[in-house]
């Protein structure tokens, strides 16, 4: 029998598959299946020739009838927000992910992440037992327990490198270094601060204090790269500030879904699997069956 701490089957992993269902189904509905995928496939296939992978687009397989591929998506991405049968749904999720991120013409990093983070979660998923991810914590054998875990210590390891490498990037160029990127990309025609909010960054660009806030997201993108050797209380103080810098970027650039994808790996990242949220349905179980707190395994730290 299992310890609770060694079960990494609860809501916390919940949260973020249907975070990272609603970021993918949010650009499906808010755009025309035509717009989105046209062309399937790019000309330029970059650093890696994808074409030999291209074929297991769900979109590219179902390239004459658009419409039909989009609404199998959404199906899939609505029962995975609605947290049935992860065991069931993995797969399919990971598929719409990989598609999207595959097959669309345009797309940004968040579609990238999103599809490298439900291919992690399937050890995590093909282990859960439950009927919903949201009640309760699962059960499971000890190999199951190992498979999980390795999952989400890769996840972990992946999304530290995100943030490093988006640190260090930002480093190698002048305007960052020198601390007025933040003027410049909240100035930008195409990326600028969106049409509401631009009166903010027209009155703080300009000022001082952008120098101070475009050095803060080097230190907070550092200090969240190297949160995966952090112990549990720093991350658990790191979570709700790295939360709100991306619900910024959303309402700065007006990038939902990417920052839904990146509060879902922040979810996974930086929130203990063994420590699931207090939800109202897991505090009326806990009402009626009051449970020990128990301490974390060394591979769930």
């Amino acid at each position: 029998m299992l310890s609770q701490a060694d079960r990494p089957w609860t809501n916390v992993y919940g949260v973020a598959r249907s975070l990272l269902a609603a970021a993918t189904l949010l650009t499906l509905v808010a755009n025309p299946a035509g717009q989105l995928f046209h062309p399937l496939v790019v000309d330029d296939a970059g650093i890696l020739d994808r074409h030999a992978i291209d074929g297991l687009s769900l979109f590219l397989l179902g390239r004459e009838h658009l419409v039909l591929a989009k609404l199998v998506a959404v199906i899939v991405l609505l029962l995975v927000i609605s947290g049935w049968k992860p065991r069931l749904t993995a797969l399919p999720h990971w598929w719409v992910s990989y598609s999207f991120a595959a097959s669309a013409a345009v797309f940004d990093g968040g579609d990238v992440v999103a599809a490298t983070l439900t291919l992690l979660l399937l050890p995590v998923a093909f282990t859960d037992r439950r009927r919903w991810h949201w009640r309760g914590v699962g059960d499971g054998n000890a190999p199951a327990s190992v498979a999980a875990q390795t999952g989400l210590l890769l996840l972990r390891l992946q999304v530290s490198i995100i943030y490093l490498f988006a640190a260090v990037l930002k480093l190698r160029s002048e305007e960052w270094a020198n601390g007025t990127a933040l003027y410049y990309w909240w100035s930008h025609p195409k990326f600028g601060a969106w049409g509401p909010l631009r009166w903010l960054t027209d009155l703080v660009g300009p000022s001082r204090l952008v120098v101070p806030m475009t050095w803060g997201v080097l230190v907070l993108e550092l200090c969240l790269a190297f949160a995966l050797l952090a112990p549990v209380r720093l991350r658990s103080w790191l979570l709700p500030v790295a939360v709100l810098f991306h619900v910024g970027i959303a309402l700065l650039h007006g990038l939902p879904s990417f920052a839904l994808t990146m509060i879902a790996a922040l979810v996974l990242y930086l929130r203990p699997a063994w420590r699931p949220f207090a939800l109202p349905e897991l505090r009326r179980r806990a009402a009626a069956q009051p449970s020990k707190q128990l301490a974390p395994s060394p591979l769930a730290r």
